[in-house]
């Protein structure tokens, strides 16, 4: 009886996911190329999905990322010389951006770089205008494609605390956003693979964005060492504010995060 109960419950689960999606899946015109500023280069592409091993580039761009560390460490750095941690950072990270991935391959517009022989270089994930409810149906959404945390999430409480933490992002993004929230664009994620770094893959791909956005305003989040890449696009710093957990029997562990906006000049 209890594994029939428990079928039972997945199986309402997933047709749940399901619904969901089809009223919530994307509705916005397909992005094409035609859409992006002509490039000297010739090697950016809109695509629907990355491929495994642009994920995996991608993913490892992000390797050690502060947030994602903070996650792991408690604010603290993170020793290179300790497997264990590097193996469940690696999880972690992955865990994190297979989130984000789900949201720009379903609901949003990807433009990816590759070099000449088609490897990738690098991405931009675009969420274009939406009304608050349809983003908060895709993030649900995502959630429920990316399934229950890792093990290294799940067993250690102050880490489940500290990505729980990661939730606060969409109150300070309406705050932000408060006067134009269902009418701006999002960059959901710009990463660069580590080979591709230093060649202005970031740059070209964020004045796509720039481009997109046209007459409606931008918003992006980052931690603290990215802020003065973005202020060189015309991104204002709107809101630095803090991730705080407060586990039982520890100090109080902080972590700070910004909001970004770029109005049309």
């Amino acid at each position: 009886m209890i594994a029939v109960a428990g079928g039972t419950v997945l199986g309402i689960s997933l047709l749940t996911v399901a619904v969901w999606n089809h009223l919530f899946r994307r509705r916005m015109p397909n992005l094409t190329q035609d859409d992006l500023l002509p490039d000297p280069m010739n090697d950016l592409q809109v695509v629907r999905k990355l491929r495994e091993e642009d994920k995996a580039s991608l993913k490892e761009s992000f390797g050690t990322s502060p947030d994602f560390v903070w996650v792991l460490k408690d604010g603290d750095k993170l020793e290179e010389e300790n497997d264990d941690d590097a193996d469940d950072l690696a999880i972690i990270t992955s865990y994190m951006m297979d989130f984000v991935i789900s949201i720009g391959e379903n609901y949003g517009h990807i433009i990816k770089s590759v070099d000449k022989d088609g490897k990738y270089q690098g991405s931009i994930m675009l969420i274009p205008p939406v009304t608050t409810l349809r983003y908060t149906a895709y993030t649900l959404a995502a959630m429920a494609h990316v399934g229950r945390p890792p093990l290294v999430l799940r067993n250690d409480a102050g880490r489940m605390d500290r990505l729980n933490a990661f939730g606060e992002v969409e109150k300070h993004h309406h705050e932000i956003m408060h006067d134009c929230i269902d009418d701006h664009w999002h960059v959901l994620n710009l990463g660069v693979a580590p080979s591709a770094q230093g060649k202005r893959v970031g740059t070209r791909l964020l004045q796509q964005a720039i481009h997109l956005a046209g007459d409606k305003p931008l918003f992006l989040d980052c931690h603290n060492g990215n802020v003065s890449y973005y202020e060189k696009f015309g991104f204002k710093c709107e809101k630095n504010y803090a991730f705080e957990t407060s586990p039982k029997g520890k100090s109080k562990s902080t972590f700070y995060f910004n909001g970004m906006r770029r109005d049309p000049q």
